[in-house]
């Protein structure tokens, strides 16, 4: 999904410079164009990333049990990976928020005629930190530390907040240039 809302902002950051009457924003959409195309390609480094998370986890669920000493290092383990299957959607989701930026600026200054295309980007954007938030609260169940986990609760709560915030503003904007 935030691949596909960078796309989008790339595409309307693109035309946008090159439309008569609007050589004035040239400058801007190239930044944002650039911006995009970068946000695509760790985006794409993130989602590999993601994977191997997620298969760390995995592999520790697998690890034996059978007694206390194996429990404890499945224990710490399971620990181990689910932070940095924490960490991961925690990345793609500050991408997400880039992106949400990034669709602001071209719904309030690109191409008239694409302004549902950067309100299509918002809904993409939203919806990739939404997703990918859930592996945070769901990976953050294996810490032992309950105030660690409860930390992740309280970010993800504001963090989507601020981001609901910022969508409603930008499809405001798109809604006023339609």
């Amino acid at each position: 999904m935030a691949l596909t809302a960078a796309s989008l902002i790339t595409m309307v950051s693109k035309i946008t410079m090159e439309k008569k009457g609007y050589e004035d924003r040239r400058e801007e959409m190239a930044r944002i164009s650039s911006r995009s195309l970068a946000a695509s390609e760790s985006l794409r480094h993130l989602i590999e990333e993601d994977e191997r998370a997620f298969n760390r986890v995995v592999q520790a669920w697998k690890m034996p049990k059978a007694t206390e000493e194996e429990k404890a290092r499945r224990a710490q383990a399971l620990r181990e990976a689910s932070r940095y299957a924490i960490s991961v959607p925690w990345k793609i989701a500050l991408v997400s928020s880039d992106i949400m930026d990034m669709a602001a600026q071209v719904a309030r200054d690109g191409l008239k005629s694409a302004v549902t295309d950067a309100g299509s980007a918002a809904e993409f954007a939203l919806s990739a930190a939404r997703a990918v938030l859930l592996n945070v609260r769901v990976n953050a169940q294996n810490l032992s530390d309950g105030g660690e986990r409860e930390d992740e609760e309280i970010k993800t709560r504001l963090f989507l907040e601020d981001m609901e915030s910022r969508h409603r503003k930008v499809m405001e904007t798109v809604g006023g240039r339609m």
